[in-house]
C-alpha cells in the first residue's frame, strides 16, 4: 500500500542550485535548470536536508544516536551503515541480512506549480526573469578587504516562489506505524530552514509543507505520537524467489504486449564509469525491466521466466513510431560526410581515397527501404554530491562530488514482453500499464516512467514468410541486443565457432536438430562479419553487492554463416528470432534477426541523425486563482521593472523630449523635482498643488508647471513614452490590467531619476551648471 504525500517548498529568499559549471565571461556559479529551463530543486537535494531534519529531530527524541525513532529514520530514508558507523563508533551490525532500502520515495524534483513552467517555456523573454546574477568578492581574513582578483558572478532564483512535488511512502503500516511515521516527517519538514548553496549566508531560506491524509499538525494527537515510545517500523521484507506453479504452455505460439515508454525523469540504466562520471546506456536493458515486469504479474511469471517461457526484450527509442534497432556494425559513415553509409557486407567505397568509420551507436528504423535514418537519443548530464555530516561540505570519503550522464526526460521508447501461450491468464498485459521505476537513483530525481502496454497479433518476428535455408546458403545474423555464449570450457567467448555452436543449438530446440553452421569471415574484398565485445555490470540491491560481470556479443554486431549441414525451415527462423538464443534470454539477450533486407542489399544514403526536442506550443495566459498565479505575478513584476529600467535609460538619452523646459533648470532646482518623487502616492489635485507653490518663482514658472503636471499627474502619458511590450511580459490574464496600475509611481520615478540624472550629467560635461 502507498501514501501520497504533497510537497511545497516555499523559497523565502534567493537560492541557488548550482550545476557545478560556468558561463565563461558572465556568470561563475550557474543554477540547475529543468527541460523547461527553469530552476528547479532535485529530489537528492531536498531528500540530503529532509533526511538530515529528521536525524536532527530523532537525535532529540532518543536523546542519542540510537533508539526507536531512529529506526524509523532508517525505515523512511534506508540504510546509511558508513554514517551509522561513524556517529555510534561502532562497526555495522553483521546480522542485518541486507541495506534496507527506502521508504519515502520522491516522484522526480520539486518543479513551478501548476501551468507555469510550461507557460515560461514559450515565453523566453520572462523565462529571463526567473534568475537574475548576483555579484560578490573573497575578504581577506587578515585584512577585512577585498581580495585581488577574486570578483565573481553567481546566478540566483528568485525568492518568493512555491515549488511542488510529490512523495511516497511505501509499505503496509498500522494505523499506529502509520502516525509515528508522519510525525517524524513532519517533524524534519519543520526543522529544514534552508536548501541549496550559500544557505549559512542567507541564501535559500525556504520553509517545507508535507501535507496529505493523517499528515501532522492535523493530527490532534501528535505531541501524544513523539512523547511517547513509538510503534516498531514494519520488518524488512524477504526478498526469496518468487515461485510460481509449473504450466504446460504451448510451444508454438507466443503472446507479445508491446510497452511504450515514456520518459517522466531522467533514466540511468548504468554502461559504465569513468572517474567520477557514471554513464548511461542509450536504451533500457531488459534485466533492468525483468524485476519489475515479475512484480507486476504475479505468479507464474518468475517460474515462466526461468523456463525460457517469458522474455523481456531491452526497449530501444522509438524510430518512425517504431522500435529502433541497433546500427549494424557493418554499416560505415564516409568521415568527411556522415551522411553517406554504406553496406559493407555488400559494397566498397566507390571512391578510393575517401576514409569511412564504422557506425558504433544509433538506431535505425525497423522497416526496409527508403532513406536509412540513423537516430540517436539525447542525454542530460546533472552533476551531485554527497556532504559529510560535520563539515557539511562533499567528501570524497563519501563519494564526494559525481555526474550522472543519462537519457533525457520525454523520450520515448519500446520494448516486447513475450509470454509463451497458455502461461499467464487473460488480460495479463493489462497489468503492465503503470508508472515504472527504473535504473540507479529511482527513489529521487531518476528512473520514472509512464507505460502503456498492448497486446500483439500473433504471428511470426516479423510480417510475411521467412525464407527456407538450405545447405550451401548464407544465414546473416544481426545481434539485436547483447548475446552471451560459452566455449567448450564454459568460459565466456566471442568466437564465432561457438556463437554457430549456441545457435545450432537453439535451432535444435526449434525442432531442426540436423543443422550445422560455419562462420564466413572473408568474402571477396567485403566484410561479411563485423562485431564488438561487450560488458555488462550489474549491482544486487537487496545486498548492495555487485553481480558477476557478464561478458558477450555487443548488440549491432553481423556475422555471416554458411549452412554445411541441413537445412532450416520458416518456423523454426521465427522460433529463434522470438525466444533468442545463448544464455539468460529471458532477460533481453541474444535477441537476433536473419537475413534482414537491410543487410542483403546496398545503403546509398542517410537521413537526419539526432533527435530534437519537441517544439513548445503556449498552453495559455494564467488565470487568477490558478497554481502559479502568484508564482507568475513575482515574475511578471521582475520582468517589467527590469524592461522600465531599460526604457528610462534609452530615453535618457533623448531628455529634451520627456523634461522639455526642466533642462534649463539648475542642479539645486532638479533636486527639490525629485523630491516630489516622494508624493507620487497622493491625488492629482494635491500634487498640482505642491507643482505650483514649488515652481512659482521659477523662471518660465508656467511653462515647467505644465510639463511638470503633464508628466506626473497624466495618466497615459507615462505608458505611451515608455511604449511596453505588454504582451511579450505577462503570463497572467489580469496582468495588462493589474501591472501598469501597482507599477506606476515606481516606473515613474525610474523613467524621471533617469531623465534627470542624464540632465546634469550633460550641462556638468558642457559647463553651463550656472543657476537659471
Amino acid at each position: 500500500m502507498t501514501a501520497e504525500l504533497k510537497l511545497h517548498l516555499r523559497m523565502l529568499s534567493d537560492w541557488h542550485i548550482g550545476t557545478g559549471t560556468a558561463a565563461h565571461g558572465h556568470i561563475d556559479r550557474r543554477v540547475q535548470r529543468d527541460s523547461y529551463g527553469l530552476p528547479f530543486v532535485p529530489a537528492k537535494t531536498l531528500i540530503g536536508v529532509w533526511r538530515d531534519a529528521c536525524e536532527v529531530a530523532a537525535n532529540a527524541l532518543d536523546s542519542g544516536y540510537t533508539g526507536d525513532w531512529h529506526c524509523w529514520l532508517e525505515y523512511l530514508f534506508g540504510s546509511q551503515p558508513s554514517h551509522a558507523a561513524k556517529e555510534t563508533g561502532r562497526r555495522p551490525d553483521s546480522s542485518t541480512r541486507h541495506p534496507r532500502p527506502a521508504a519515502l520515495v520522491l516522484r522526480g524534483p520539486l518543479h513551478f506549480p501548476g501551468r507555469l513552467g510550461p507557460v515560461l517555456a514559450a515565453r523566453p523573454r520572462l523565462r529571463e526573469a526567473v534568475t537574475f546574477v548576483k555579484p560578490g568578492v573573497a575578504i581577506d581574513p587578515a585584512t577585512g578587504t577585498a581580495l585581488e582578483g577574486m570578483l565573481r558572478y553567481e546566478e540566483m532564483a528568485r525568492g518568493g516562489m512555491t515549488l511542488e512535488g510529490t512523495a511516497e511512502l511505501s509499505g503496509s503500516l498500522t494505523e499506529s506505524q502509520r502516525r509515528c511515521a508522519l510525525a517524524l516527517l513532519w517533524a524534519g519538514a519543520v526543522l529544514v530552514e534552508g536548501i541549496g548553496g550559500k544557505r549559512r549566508r542567507g541564501a535559500g531560506r525556504c520553509r517545507l509543507e508535507p501535507s496529505g491524509p493523517g499528515m501532522p499538525p492535523a493530527s490532534e494527537d501528535l505531541e501524544a505520537v513523539l512523547s511517547q515510545p513509538p510503534a516498531a517500523p514494519p520488518a524488512p521484507a524477504d526478498r526469496g524467489p518468487v515461485l510460481g506453479a509449473e504450466t504446460s504452455p504451448s510451444k508454438e505460439s507466443w503472446e507479445r504486449a508491446e510497452l511504450t515508454f515514456e520518459l517522466l525523469t531522467p533514466l540511468l540504466a548504468h554502461d559504465r564509469t569513468i572517474g567520477n562520471l557514471v554513464s548511461g546506456r542509450d536504451h533500457i536493458p531488459g534485466w533492468l525491466m525483468l524485476r519489475s515486469v515479475l512484480s507486476l504479474l504475479g505468479e507464474g511469471a518468475a517460474a515462466a521466466a526461468r523456463r525460457g517461457d517469458l522474455v523481456v526484450t531491452s526497449a530501444t527509442p522509438l524510430v518512425d513510431g517504431r522500435p529502433g534497432r541497433p546500427a549494424p556494425r557493418v554499416l560505415a559513415a564516409a568521415k568527411d560526410d556522415q551522411d553517406q553509409i554504406i553496406n559493407w557486407m555488400v559494397q566498397q567505397p566507390g571512391d578510393e581515397d575517401a576514409t569511412f568509420k564504422r557506425l558504433r551507436s544509433g538506431y535505425v528504423s525497423a522497416e526496409p527501404g527508403g532513406v536509412l535514418a540513423v537516430h540517436r537519443p539525447v542525454f542530460v548530464t546533472r552533476m551531485h554530491n554527497t556532504v559529510q555530516d560535520e563539515t557539511q561540505r562533499p567528501d570524497e570519503s563519501l563519494g564526494g562530488v559525481y555526474v550522472y550522464r543519462a537519457l533525457e526526460p520525454g523520450t520515448m521508447l519500446a520494448a516486447e514482453v513475450r509470454v509463451r501461450t497458455g502461461v499467464l491468464t487473460e488480460g495479463w498485459h493489462d497489468r503492465l500499464t503503470e508508472t515504472w521505476r527504473l535504473g540507479r537513483s529511482r527513489k529521487d530525481d531518476y528512473g520514472l516512467a509512464k507505460v502503456t502496454a498492448r497486446l500483439r497479433p500473433d504471428g511470426p518476428a516479423r510480417p510475411g514468410a521467412v525464407p527456407s535455408l538450405r545447405k550451401g546458403d548464407r544465414l546473416r545474423v544481426w545481434l539485436l541486443s547483447d548475446v552471451l555464449v560459452r566455449d567448450r570450457r564454459l568460459a565466456p567467448s566471442a568466437d564465432p565457432a561457438d556463437f554457430a555452436r549456441a545457435l545450432c543449438d537453439a535451432f535444435a530446440r526449434a525442432g531442426e536438430i540436423d543443422v550445422t553452421l560455419g562462420p564466413v569471415m572473408e568474402d571477396a574484398g567485403l566484410v561479411p562479419t563485423s562485431y564488438e565485445m561487450s560488458r555488462t555490470d550489474s549491482w544486487q540491491v537487496g545486498w548492495g553487492l555487485p553481480r558477476p560481470s557478464l561478458l558477450g556479443l555487443a548488440a549491432g554486431g553481423c556475422l555471416t554463416f554458411e549452412v554445411t549441414e541441413g537445412g532450416i525451415g520458416p518456423d523454426a527462423l521465427a522460433a529463434v528470432e522470438l525466444g533468442g538464443m545463448g544464455e539468460r534470454r529471458g532477460e533481453g539477450f541474444g535477441q537476433v534477426r536473419f537475413n534482414d533486407p537491410l543487410l542483403a542489399g546496398p545503403v546509398t544514403s542517410s537521413g537526419a541523425s539526432v533527435t530534437g526536442r519537441p517544439k513548445v506550443t503556449d498552453p495559455g495566459d494564467l488565470l487568477p486563482g490558478e497554481d502559479g498565479h502568484v508564482e507568475a505575478r513575482l515574475i511578471e513584476r521582475a520582468a517589467w521593472r527590469a524592461e522600465i529600467w531599460r526604457r528610462a535609460e534609452q530615453h535618457a538619452s533623448g531628455v529634451d523630449q520627456i523634461l522639455g523646459p526642466l533642462t534649463e533648470l539648475s542642479a539645486s532646482r532638479l533636486n527639490s523635482v525629485r523630491g516630489l518623487l516622494n508624493r507620487l502616492g497622493e491625488d492629482s489635485e494635491t500634487l498640482r498643488q505642491r507643482i505650483a507653490r514649488l515652481t512659482a518663482r521659477w523662471p518660465k514658472s508656467e511653462a515647467v508647471r505644465d510639463a511638470l503636471e503633464k508628466l506626473l499627474t497624466t495618466e497615459d502619458r507615462l505608458w505611451v513614452l515608455l511604449a511596453l511590450p505588454t504582451a511579450e511580459l505577462c503570463l497572467t490574464s489580469d496582468g495588462p490590467r493589474v501591472l501598469p496600475t501597482e507599477l506606476r509611481r515606481e516606473a515613474l520615478r525610474t523613467l524621471i531619476t533617469a531623465c534627470l540624472a542624464a540632465s546634469t550629467r550633460r550641462a556638468a560635461h558642457e559647463g553651463q551648471g550656472a543657476t537659471a
